[in-house]
């Protein structure tokens, strides 16, 4: 009977471990979690009942701990498959209602709203958005880009990094297109092409590469 006691007790951390917990909100200092099924509005430094405790709370992202493991969750990446931190940092995006995936990232330290497009050659901003970010001009290449008004001038540089999630690239190559055009930065493939990417029912997943 002992014995028995024993070996259940082994396997309840490994049950509590093989819940997933989603980010299904962020309210100031609160979360609404997902764990196991199961919502929980926790506030910062409440523990739910599953021993998922939420760490912190901003606009951005919750911090969790659970089985003596932490994890940042996003709206952008909202889920922790068994409380701990996957071998490669992963992303999984929704599509909207025209099938197009959007989200922000951080390009050289500075936050940018962005849609996926692997018709893109490369990262591509408007010039304003470039300037808003800080690019560096002097670094960039002068270059002909083809327009809707014909050939224009535009330019290539090179980014120090783009971040999405935990997913960090460095020494991505970007376009600068004059004027306002795209409205939206797109997130092409001198990106896409250093992680590995796959579709499932209406959401696209992107994973790190080791």
């Amino acid at each position: 009977m002992y014995k028995m006691i024993l070996a259940l007790l082994c396997l309840l951390p490994l049950a509590a471990a093989a819940q997933q917990v989603q980010l299904k909100g962020l309210f100031g200092s609160s979360a609404m979690l997902e764990i196991g099924g199961e919502q929980r509005l926790l506030k910062s430094g409440q523990t739910s009942p599953e021993g998922v405790t939420l760490l912190e709370a901003t606009t951005d992202y919750a911090r969790i701990e659970a089985n003596g493991r932490e994890q940042k969750l996003t709206l952008d990446a909202p889920v922790a498959s068994n409380y701990v931190r996957s071998e490669r940092a992963e992303v999984r995006l929704v599509a909207d209602a025209q099938g197009h995936f959007s989200t922000r990232v951080w390009v050289n330290g500075r936050r940018v709203p962005v849609l996926v497009d692997t018709g893109a050659t490369s990262v591509a901003f408007n010039y304003p958005t470039a300037r808003n970010l800080g690019l560096d001009f002097d670094r960039a290449q002068p270059v002909n880009v083809s327009t809707a008004s014909g050939v224009a001038r535009g330019y290539k540089l090179n980014l120090d990094s783009v971040t999405i999630g935990g997913i960090k690239v460095h020494n991505v190559e970007a376009t600068i297109l004059p004027d306002d055009f795209p409205e939206i930065t797109l997130l092409g493939n001198s990106f896409l092409s250093r992680v590995d990417m796959e579709q499932q029912r209406g959401m696209l997943i992107l994973r790190a590469r080791n």
